[in-house]
């Protein structure tokens, strides 16, 4: 009879693989909409926090901010899946972004007793920010990330595993801007080596030949852009992907958030259910991490 494994034995091995590690999640706008899919993710956070693990949340803004222009008769104009932003817009997305989903996840805290800091912008010491240049495209009131500040981060980390943010950012001048959030978790990550970099979205992956690719090397990205494989939003998520790959950042996931325990499964199994990107150098590390990961789950279903 097999010696019964006591659950601390699982646990012990995720604090020893994941404690003190940061990973920076970026969610849709979809998501941070739906109670039930925001509790689910909270809930994933969580789990996530209790093995040591720091949680920066970078949400965007989804069908809410095109459901109210459309309302007011605000035209949504968006140029290769990049919103174009005009003063009626950016009011909008105040309204919504810094206000209505701002409150979503702090009120999901609450329901699921996480504790951490839900800021509606991104503060003016994390990044410098500039309005975006006119030329070739006019996107208007949206912000280029030119550099990343890690340290008031860290600051607020020492205190809370847990730190939500907004995709509305402030230039020094105290300009208020929109910016692609997936360039802002981007950027985030490689400024703060974070381990990982997670992108949760309403799609399972990056699809190739109608199913999603388990494993994506960093070499193949600017094909998969080429050949229109990857067009609208998710060439922009791989553009990102890519700068942060180059950048430093180890492993990027892509996995969809409407998936009941999408986060923690990403995480916590040997095969997830995205897309996982990383570097050649990577291939044999994360093989052996696979195979490791196996013992363990094995010994866990026999506890």
């Amino acid at each position: 009879m097999a010696r019964k494994k006591p659950n601390f034995f699982i646990d012990a091995f995720y604090e020893s693989k994941f404690k003190d590690s940061l990973f920076v999640v970026k969610a849709g706008g979809r998501i941070i909409e739906d109670q039930k899919l925001l509790d689910n993710l909270i809930d994933n956070i969580r789990d996530l926090t209790l093995h040591g693990v720091k949680i920066l949340l970078i949400y965007g803004h989804g069908r809410l901010v095109d459901e109210k222009l459309a309302q007011l008769g605000i035209e949504v104009k968006k140029v290769e899946g990049r919103r174009v932003t005009d003063s009626a817009t950016l009011e909008v997305i105040q309204e919504v972004v810094g206000g209505t989903l701002s409150l979503n996840i702090a009120s999901a805290m609450a329901r699921k007793n996480v504790e951490g800091i839900s800021l509606n912008a991104i503060p003016h010491d994390w990044m410098k920010i500039e309005l975006r240049p006119k030329k070739p495209v006019d996107y208007g009131l949206v912000g280029d990330v030119k550099s990343v500040e890690s340290r008031p981060l860290a600051r607020l980390l020492r205190n809370a595993n847990f730190v939500a943010c907004s995709c509305v950012g402030l230039t020094s001048e105290g300009q208020i801007l929109n910016i692609n959030a997936d360039t802002i978790a981007t950027q985030m990550a490689i400024g703060t080596k974070a381990n990982k970099l997670i992108f949760l979205s309403d799609v399972d992956g990056v699809q190739i030949d109608g199913k999603a690719a388990d494993i994506i090397m960093a070499q193949d990205i600017p094909d998969l852009i080429k050949k229109g494989i990857a067009t609208g939003g998710m060439k922009v998520k791989l553009e990102n992907c890519l700068a942060a790959l180059e950048s430093g950042v180890r492993r990027i996931h892509l996995i969809s958030g409407l998936r009941e325990d999408a986060l923690k499964k990403e995480i916590y199994e040997s095969v997830g259910p995205g897309t996982m990107l990383f570097h050649e150098s990577e291939r044999a590390s994360y093989a052996n991490e696979v195979e490791a990961q196996k013992v363990i789950e094995r010994q866990g279903k026999r506890a």
